[in-house]
């Protein structure tokens, strides 16, 4: 299982992305973000937003998808 949190990316919501296959819950996550924080993804670099996408592949390829080792 795969999860990955909104709040673990720093927007203040309580979304989650959730399922088996780490493509598909990472696009709901980007999905997500594109849809509902559009303004804050407005304001960010595109450096910002590499280091976004980095971080969502980093948490869902933990064990357990929460980013704690």
């Amino acid at each position: 299982m795969k999860i990955v949190k909104c709040g673990d990316l720093g927007f203040k919501c309580s979304f989650m992305a959730v399922g088996s296959e780490l493509e598909k819950v990472e696009k709901e996550m980007l999905d997500h973000i594109e849809e509902e924080h559009k303004d804050d993804l407005e304001k960010m670099s595109e450096d910002d937003i590499h280091h976004l996408k980095h971080r969502i592949s980093t948490l869902l390829g933990r064990s357990c998808g929460c980013g704690a080792l």
